[in-house]
């Protein structure tokens, strides 16, 4: 195929995924990203396509939100297309067709699909328009997380009607797979599950959680001050849900709690909306509260807040599900020039950044009633030339985990299947 005609990228996602922070950050700032860098191999037109229900078609709710999405990302055209699920959808399909006919037949469109569920719709008009070429984003590995949502953790313990739906999951997306031009995948384990597993092709990319920025440090000492950290004081933070796969009842809380009773130094920051909650866990915990920074942001303030902080911890169980996941907090840490107490196993980390010293991996859920060594090794860490590590971490967040830098492996992967015949 001649690609000196250029291209077109088209972003697509369905189930209501556009409403939420994660997608936002995730989907829609990767294409304002594709849409804004016009260095490279980048594509003449970026848009975002939306399947979605009829009901959000009236939905105010819905119309402010595609509103604020188009007011963060000026340099895309974002469009919704909005079916009836008990008619299959319609007019999904042809309101699908329509918008690529209004793109032309003489430039080809990259389908750039969120899952494999909404890939179908993609494969759909790359059979009308022959030219095209649809890429499969795995995010996470469906089949699993399905069993995972269930409190099964490891698809081997599976049985009867959660298996039966294990192995269809499985058996879709081995198949969606055979029919797409390229894979993208969030982390080495998953690239190297979906080889395995699902016959993924081997050129299969991996661009991790991303995010648009580095957060500076201008406005640390302010934060740290408003919230009665002395500066000798180090600061470890969670930011993020209390849903239960972040375990922070059983795992997390539990502990930093540990940590902090061993080390007067340390200050527990929790950056989440769910205060109440989390004040809970810890007067559930004995944590004295009087010890605890518990803050809630907007979501574009947390950026800053997080440069206030010393070190981050993400402590999730190694299981299926995390072992081939990226989570975008990862990024935001790094980003916010903070080293990562971190699982071993969890979020595809490379062995070379343990050896760095930018992450501390510790192995704390098989020894949750004897964590004093593994507490005492972090503590070290901690007050080991922790400062010195900020510059070192927003260097490699700068590398890996900015989508300035993503959208280059997303382009050449993008230029090798435009030149499939």
């Amino acid at each position: 195929m001649d690609t000196e005609k250029g291209y077109y990228l088209v972003h697509l996602t369905s189930g209501g995924e556009y409403k939420t922070p994660l997608v936002a950050s995730q989907l829609f700032d990767q294409a304002e990203t594709q849409g804004a860098t016009k260095e490279g191999f980048a594509p003449e037109k970026t848009e975002a396509w939306i399947i979605g229900s009829m009901r959000e078609y009236v939905d105010g709710n819905v119309k402010s939100k595609i509103n604020s999405l188009r007011i963060r990302c000026p340099h895309i055209a974002i469009y919704m297309m909005n079916g009836i699920g008990r008619l299959r959808n319609l007019p999904v399909w042809p309101l699908l067709y329509m918008h690529r006919l209004r793109l032309g037949k003489n430039v080809p469109v990259i389908f750039h699909c969120r899952g494999e569920s909404v890939a179908r719709w993609a494969l759909r008009l790359r059979n009308a328009f022959p030219g095209d070429r649809v890429v499969l984003d795995v995010r996470g590995f469906w089949p699993a997380e399905l069993l995972y949502a269930r409190g099964i953790d490891d698809p081997a313990l599976a049985k009867g009607r959660d298996l039966e739906d294990f192995n269809n999951a499985s058996k879709y997306l081995k198949e969606i797979i055979s029919k797409v031009d390229a894979v993208t995948t969030v982390s080495a384990a998953l690239k190297e599950l979906l080889i395995k597993e699902m016959a993924a092709p081997s050129q299969t990319s991996v661009v991790p959680c991303c995010i648009n920025q580095i957060s500076a440090d201008a406005k640390r000492f302010e934060i740290r001050k408003e919230w009665g950290i002395a500066e000798d004081e180090i600061a470890v933070v969670y930011s993020g849900s209390t849903a239960t796969y972040q375990h922070l009842e059983d795992l997390t809380i539990p502990f930093l709690k540990k940590l902090a009773e061993t080390e007067h130094k340390i200050r527990l920051v929790f950056l989440s909306s769910e205060q109440e909650k989390i004040n809970k866990m810890l007067a559930d915990a004995g944590i004295d509260i009087n010890r605890v920074i518990l803050r809630s942001y907007p979501q574009n303030e947390v950026a800053n807040a997080l440069t206030a902080c010393d070190a981050g911890i993400l402590i999730r169980k190694p299981t299926l599900v995390n072992k081939v996941a990226n989570p975008v907090k990862i990024a935001e840490y790094l980003a916010a020039g903070l080293p990562v107490i971190i699982e071993k196993g969890v979020g595809g980390i490379s062995e070379t950044l343990f050896e760095q010293s930018l992450f501390k991996g510790i192995e704390i859920t098989a020894a949750t009633g004897n964590m004093g060594n593994i507490v005492a090794d972090v503590n070290e860490w901690l007050n080991n030339g922790l400062v010195n590590k900020r510059a070192l971490v927003r260097a490699y967040a700068a590398r890996v985990y900015l989508w300035s830098s993503a959208i280059l492996i997303s382009r050449e992967m993008y230029k090798r299947v435009l030149k499939k015949s």
